[in-house]
């Protein structure tokens, strides 16, 4: 039920076509989840060196806090998903833009703020919490709460298509989390920092919160439609969903784990090498600028493999495309341990692109599938703090084998070593629903 502010949940004003009312969703709610910026590696990445600098941190300090932060945010994020199936997605989502809002002002305030603390020890420790308080915020309500209500609500309007809006989906937040560091890099250039910081959060707070409260809807039927169905003669689903699981019920399927696992273990894999890509390539021989170069061609691969994938992905079972990703990521690893080497140089770019592209379709497809699209806010809060955390994860597993070994190697034959289990606890990920029709 509608009350208050939120009594205005209704259809938007065409009424013959369902179809329309999911690709408007599809794009508001895609628009959304560039809420995740800021607090991403590539957004984040642009403030760091001139946060130390001000707030008298070192590198070790400064990248701790921020694990620290986005561990904590991986842990409170099966709440966000509890949070948006018992209020719904519009009203969290205005929420979350709202406190976003707030925690980046506040995060342009330390530098004032730390300022006051008291010399000393102490004064390391306070600014130490202050910093993980931010990192945490933002990534608790950027990731854990803004990206799983737009999640969520997106692919509650998908059924025929829901492959197509994923690609579409990924597609634009590639090129968005691709492009946006440029653009908050040249904030922080104009104005500093702590403005930067500020502006994002004005924008956030007003510009956000009203794009959600105009163009968010939680669902198909709140709004009295139906949802998107491919209308062609002869479609079919290949596996109904007879059954709504529970988000408690879905984490006692296999399925869950096994897809779960291959995405946290992607995410640990994929922001480990990324985030020391550069001194990776520098132990290799290759300069700085041939290293950033190579993320242009993996970006075409990832590009390819999103659309590719999501246009095929109704067409087949959900776990070739997850061993199509573990495979993909261990051949980069092989690729990352002899990058020196042209051939190899390729097997890295087009195993993570292709790892990457699967991932985007993995994230958002399965979930519907599987366990249907009532309950799918607390599902996608599990699934978002799983891989939030092991992302975190990851560039301090490879940043603590390196330190201790001298090399990225350890690391990344550790994690070759891991991804043949999760390939073969793969063959067994078959869709719930297949079991619940013939139970019932």
């Amino acid at each position: 039920m509608q009350f208050g502010l939120f009594r205005s949940n209704k259809p938007f004003p065409v009424q013959k076509w369902p179809g329309y009312y999911g690709w408007m969703v599809l794009i508001a709610g895609t628009a959304g989840m560039a809420a995740a910026i800021p607090g991403s590696p590539p957004g984040m990445g642009v403030f760091i060196d001139q946060m130390m600098e001000a707030l008298s941190m070192d590198r070790s300090q400064f990248s701790l806090a921020y694990t620290f932060g986005t561990v904590f945010a991986g842990l409170s994020a099966p709440l966000a998903g509890h949070c948006v199936d018992r209020y719904g997605a519009r009203k969290v989502a205005c929420l979350g833009f709202a406190l976003l809002g707030c925690v980046l002002v506040y995060t342009g305030l330390l530098q004032h703020i730390t300022s006051v603390l008291p010399a000393g020890s102490l004064h390391a420790i306070l600014s130490f919490g202050l910093v993980f308080i931010a990192f945490a915020g933002i990534r608790l309500i950027g990731v854990g709460l803004c990206m799983t209500a737009c999640r969520s609500m997106i692919f509650k309007w998908f059924e025929g298509r829901r492959g197509w809006a994923a690609a579409i989906n990924g597609v634009v937040l590639s090129l968005s989390f691709s492009s946006a560091p440029v653009f908050l890099n040249g904030v922080v250039l104009a104005v500093g920092w702590q403005l930067a910081w500020m502006y994002t959060g004005v924008f956030f707070a007003v510009a956000m919160t009203i794009w959600a409260y105009l163009f968010f809807r939680d669902s198909p039927e709140s709004c009295g439609v139906e949802v998107e169905q491919v209308k062609s003669k002869g479609s079919r689903t290949r596996i109904p969903v007879v059954r709504d699981f529970r988000g408690s019920e879905a984490l006692r399927t296999a399925a869950f784990w096994i897809f779960t696992s291959g995405l946290a273990l992607n995410a640990l894999i994929g922001t480990g090498v990324s985030f020391h890509f550069i001194a990776i390539a520098e132990l290799e021989g290759l300069g700085r600028q041939t290293a950033v170069n190579l993320f242009l061609y993996i970006a075409i691969f990832h590009i390819s493999t999103t659309l590719i994938m999501g246009a095929l992905s109704s067409r087949f079972p959900m776990k070739y495309l997850l061993m199509l990703m573990v495979g993909a990521q261990a051949a980069s690893l092989i690729g990352v341990l002899n990058l020196s080497d042209a051939f190899w140089r390729w097997v890295y770019i087009a195993g993570n692109g292709v790892a990457w592209g699967s991932f985007g379709i993995l994230i958002n497809v399965p979930w519907p599938r599987f366990f249907g699209r009532l309950h799918l806010g607390s599902i996608n809060g599990w699934v978002t703090g799983a891989t939030v955390a092991t992302s975190a994860l990851g560039p301090y597993l490879f940043g603590l084998l390196a330190e201790k070994t001298g090399s990225f190697g350890p690391a990344c034959w550790i994690c070759i070593a891991v991804s043949p289990l999760v390939l073969v606890a793969a063959i067994f990920a078959d869709n719930p629903q297949g079991k619940a029709e013939g139970e019932g």
